[in-house]
């Protein structure tokens, strides 16, 4: 098994281990006062996010590029699933007169869902990243100038991402003017 697919299944049981941590941080409140299970509540569903972003780090840091701006939005994801969960908690607790440590332990579990969402949106592969990294192992990508995709290798003029055909000269004067613009930036 590859180091790519042992991370993806790991990546797909983050949830399920979260949800389990959940409901086991959770089931004390069955044994507590309302003023202490709702302690106990809005504590699981922040322990629950801070493994899920632990494990996710620890998952994926190799993979991705560390610049400045990407840590601070790292950072700042964790503040927004932190407001989107206190968001759920608020709308549930008052809007439908569910019990606090109940609406505690949805935002526990949609805390998790809302930082793995802010990842894949932060931490993609720019374009300037993606090109650095194809010519570290020596080859110079040809890309679809309609959609990015890497053309190379491929023994037609077509691509099979978004079905655009272009000309062997099209895609030479593309990729051209993209590794152009890509050293301009």
């Amino acid at each position: 098994m590859t180091r790519l697919v042992a991370r993806i299944i790991l990546a797909v049981l983050v949830l399920p281990i979260s949800n389990v941590l959940q409901m086991f941080l959770s089931s004390a409140v069955a044994f507590a006062s309302n003023q202490q299970s709702v302690l106990i509540s809005t504590g699981a569903a922040l322990g629950v996010l801070v493994f899920v972003v632990t494990y996710w780090l620890l998952l994926w840091r190799s993979s991705v590029q560390w610049t400045p701006s990407r840590i601070r939005r790292t950072w700042l994801i964790v503040v927004l699933a932190m407001a989107f969960g206190a968001l759920v908690l608020g709308f549930f607790a008052a809007i439908s007169s569910m019990p606090v440590p109940f609406a505690a332990t949805l935002a526990g579990y949609t805390m998790p869902v809302a930082w793995i969402l802010g990842t894949v949106f932060v931490w993609r592969e720019t374009p300037k990243e993606r090109m650095e990294r194809l010519k570290t192992y020596g080859t110079d990508a040809v890309c679809c100038p309609m959609c990015g995709y890497n053309m190379t290798g491929l023994k037609e003029t077509r691509c099979p991402e978004c079905g655009a055909q272009f000309t062997v000269d099209e895609l030479y004067t593309a990729q051209h003017e993209r590794e152009q613009e890509l050293q301009r930036s």
